[in-house]
Parts: structure tokens; C-alpha cells; sequence
């Protein structure tokens, strides 16, 4: 529990995003024969809408998808287009084609069970979802639906709308419109407030098949369905996972967090590295080392003036005398006790004022331990 409480909390931030980005992905994913519904014509199960595009074909009617790396639609060969409950969101950019093609004439379904994924188009259009419908069968009615008739359909679920001025309800329920339709230019996008009607599962139940054919008449143009938003939009870039998925973008907004902690608090990855992960050295090492250095710089007077002024200081200190004390007068306080003591610190004292080999001078550093330790040394 103490560790759990060290954790930053841009870590959560980035769970929390990533369980969400899950949980989106669950909900709006439709796996193909499942009990969820894709509507799309891919599908076969009772999510699916594969049957209305059979439907349609067997009337004769001409259809086409729209997929692939961009959303696009050709006016030239589709009349109608219909976007069924989409799993994938609806850009801006995405709602301005759409209206395109609206304002070229064509017309656009949108069937939605949310208005979440496709809130952009709803708003580009001014029509907004007002609020939650419960199964049942609902009546419909008008010039919309008299060819083929079609006098009520059936759902399971859907949503009550709230139109903008100008927009025409089509059909509604406990006062409030699930099917409306928003001219522009020369056409409309018919919006109906439930996915139902299309999908397999539902498409025979009262009125729901008279009911999609009515939104279908093309005039000898192909209808289209917008498989685009259901994800059949392959590509080479292995980027579009990231960006169009929402566990690809749960992925980078926790990457982003992880990163800008590690930089702001200067945190690092894994156990810290030691900056010397040699063993210590010893003394006898760097007194090697120096020994190396002054031996390679040719100033090994400088050993021989440290130990000259060891030998002089120490006999200095021995018979209570200031160490600048001149040595020949050190010598003779020496010499009125230890005569041969005193001709040996003379002669060592000599030898250090000139050169030396290495052995000679580690010989005399010796001798000076010697004469230092006093009488008893000597006589060692």
C-alpha cells in the first residue's frame, strides 16, 4: 500500500483513459452473428444489416458500399446514402461531405440509437437527440411513406429528436419526433431515431421493410451504405490504428501522460545505474600512480626535497627546536649525544641533495625511518 501511494497520479489519468477508450470500443463494436448490432451489410447475424441490402437488390434497386481510405460519395451514381448506427465517429470533415453531397441533390439517412458517434453530422444539419425511446410499435405516417405504405414500425430502442426551423417531423411518439428530415440545397437528410427497422433481426416485423424501401427510391441511381464508419477503411499506414481507434488513441494519451511525468519529475526506467561499478582501489594504487607521474615528468627532486625536509624537521621537533632552525646546528645538538646518529642523518641529508636512483632513494627513505626513531633504531 505504501508503494501504491508513491504512484503519480498522471498514472491513473492514463488508466482511466485506456479503460475508457476499452469500454467505448465494447460498446460500439458489433462482432459479425453476435447479439450486438453493427448494422452493417457485412453483418449476417441479427445486428447486421445484410439483409436489407439483399432486399434492396432483389427490388431492384442498385446498391453500392462507401469505404476504403477516405470518406467520399460520388454524386454522379448515388442517389441515396445510408449511414446505419456508425461505430466509428463522424468527423467534421466527414459531416461536410455529407452535406455536399446533400446540397448536389442526393439524400442521406442517418439511423441512430445514440446521436454520440454522429453528433457532428446531427449538428451540421440542426437536429439534435432529445431523449430516450422504449420499444414498442410506433405509427408513421405521410406523403413520405404512402409508396410503398407503410403505417408503423417496429423497434426495440431509439431516440426522440428535436428539430431546428426548417426541419419536418416525419414520424412521431409521446409528442416528439424520431423521424425528421433537414433539407438542404437540392436534397434532405432524413434522420430516423433508431437502427432497428434496417437490421436483420427486425426487418420483417410490421411495417420495418415498407419502411426502409420508402427512404431507398433512387431513380435509377445506386444506394449507398456507409461502411466507412464501421471501420472498412484499410490503409498502408500503420499510424491509422492510433489515430481512428480508440484504443489506439487510449494508447498514446497514456503514452503522452507516462512521458511528461518521466520528464517533469526526472524520474528514470529501472534500477539506477552505479557510476563506478569497479571495486574501491586501494592506497598503495594511487600512491603508484603519483609515484608514475612525477617519474614520467623528470622532477623527481621533488620526492628527494619531501624527504630531506622530513629528515630535518623530525630531528628538529626531537630536541625542541623551530624546524627553520639551520640543520647544521640540528646536527650538532645530535651529535653532543649520538655522534654516529648525527654523521648519519649528515650523510643521508647529503645524499638527498643530488640525484638518485629509484633503488638508492627508497634505500634512503628507509635509512631516514632509521635515524628518526632515534637510539634505538640505530642500534637496530
Amino acid at each position: 500500500m505504501k508503494r501504491l501511494r508513491r504512484v503519480h497520479p498522471l498514472y491513473y489519468v492514463a488508466l482511466v483513459l485506456f479503460v475508457v477508450a476499452l469500454g467505448l470500443t465494447a460498446i460500439t463494436s458489433s462482432p459479425s452473428g453476435g447479439p450486438s448490432r453493427s448494422a452493417s451489410v457485412y453483418d449476417q447475424g441479427r445486428g447486421g444489416a445484410a439483409a436489407l441490402r439483399k432486399f434492396f437488390d432483389a427490388m431492384g434497386i442498385s446498391t453500392v458500399t462507401v469505404q476504403g481510405d477516405a470518406f467520399t460519395i460520388d454524386t454522379r451514381s448515388v442517389a441515396v446514402l445510408f449511414i446505419l448506427g456508425p461505430t466509428e465517429a463522424v468527423t467534421p470533415a466527414d459531416a461536410a461531405e455529407v452535406r455536399r453531397f446533400v446540397s448536389a441533390g442526393g439524400t442521406a439517412v442517418l439511423a441512430t440509437d445514440a446521436g454520440l458517434l454522429d453528433r457532428p453530422l446531427l449538428d451540421v444539419f440542426d437536429v439534435h437527440v432529445a431523449g430516450a425511446l422504449g420499444p414498442g410499435e410506433y405509427p408513421i405516417g405521410g406523403i413520405a411513406f404512402t409508396d410503398p405504405p407503410a403505417s408503423k414500425v417496429s423497434l426495440d430502442r431509439g431516440v426522440t429528436l428535436t428539430l431546428g426551423p426548417g426541419r419536418v417531423p416525419l414520424a412521431s411518439a409521446l409528442g416528439r419526433a424520431f423521424v425528421g428530415m433537414a433539407p438542404a440545397g437540392r436534397g434532405a437528410l432524413i434522420v430516423v431515431g433508431t437502427v432497428a427497422p434496417f437490421l436483420n433481426g427486425q426487418l420483417g416485423i410490421a411495417d420495418n421493410g415498407r419502411f426502409a424501401l420508402a427512404l431507398a427510391l433512387s431513380e435509377g441511381r445506386s444506394v449507398a451504405f456507409d461502411e466507412y464508419h464501421h471501420g472498412y477503411h484499410p490503409t498502408d499506414d500503420a499510424l491509422v490504428l492510433l489515430e481512428r481507434t480508440w484504443p489506439g488513441r487510449a494508447l498514446v494519451l497514456a503514452a503522452v501522460a507516462i512521458f511528461l511525468y518521466l520528464v517533469l519529475t526526472g524520474r528514470h526506467l529501472g534500477l539506477p545505474i552505479p557510476l563506478d561499478p569497479r571495486p574501491p582501489r586501494s592506497s598503495l594504487e594511487y600512491i603508484r600512480g603519483f609515484a608514475g607521474l612525477v617519474r614520467r615528468s623528470g622532477h623527481e627532486e621533488i620526492a628527494r626535497a619531501r624527504f630531506r625536509k622530513e629528515l630535518r624537521t623530525g630531528l628538529a621537533r626531537e630536541l625542541a627546536l623551530d624546524p627553520a632552525t639551520p640543520f647544521e646546528r640540528t646536527l650538532a645538538g645530535i651529535a653532543a649525544t649520538d655522534p654516529a646518529r648525527a654523521g648519519a642523518a649528515k650523510r643521508l641529508d647529503d645524499a638527498l641533495g643530488r640525484p638518485l636512483r629509484d633503488d638508492a632513494l627508497l634505500r634512503t627513505v628507509r635509512d631516514i625511518g632509521t635515524v628518526l626513531s632515534g637510539p634505538r633504531g640505530a642500534e637496530r
